[in-house]
């Protein structure tokens, strides 16, 4: 891409909220440039076939284009809907459970390749088959490590307050 404004990138979508005329307002966590908000025009259209790349916890390969400073979606394409861990309501709820945080808790705009590979660790922890719900808990300690709003590790039991302290919101403990 030999314009500026138009850029690829590696991204987990985070969440996304409906607009006006089939429209989404998009939520991802990219590789290069951290949490940024996308505009999808037309993304709602029966025909698309875009929508269903951008379910919560998919892994895609994006084109954006930046204009006065928003972005908006070009092209989409799936590198990983992680269809096996879908298939588990504990595994799923773990995944929505750690987006809640990261969206929560990550600055806008923010290069943070770090906490960008530790996600990709995490899904491929819980990809694993015994899974543990304190996995979670290790996962967060380290993120919130990693972004800075801990210097050390503290107890599982304790996370939650300290993330209600953080934000004024609470970790859910059951999502779906």
């Amino acid at each position: 891409m030999n314009d500026e404004r138009i850029f690829k990138t590696e991204a987990f979508v985070l969440k996304k909220k409906i607009l006006l005329n089939k429209d989404l307002l998009i939520f991802l966590f990219t590789k290069e440039k951290g949490k940024i908000l996308v505009l999808g025009k037309g993304v709602r259209k029966i025909t698309s076939r875009r929508l269903s790349y951008l379910e919560t916890g998919n892994l895609i390969d994006v084109i954006l284009d930046k204009k006065n400073d928003k972005y908006y979606l070009k092209e989409i394409n799936l590198i990983s809907g992680f269809y096996n861990l879908k298939k588990s309501k504990d595994k799923i709820n773990l995944i929505y459970k750690f987006f809640f945080v990261l969206d929560k808790i990550l600055p806008e705009n923010q290069k943070e390749i770090e906490v960008y590979n530790l996600t990709k660790s995490f899904f491929i922890k819980i990809n694993q088959n015994n899974i543990k719900e304190n996995i979670f808990y290790q996962f967060i300690n380290k993120l919130l490590l990693k972004l800075g709003y801990l210097k050390e590790e503290i107890h599982e039991e304790k996370i939650d307050d300290f993330f209600l302290q953080l934000t004024n919101e609470k970790i859910p403990s059951f999502i779906i």
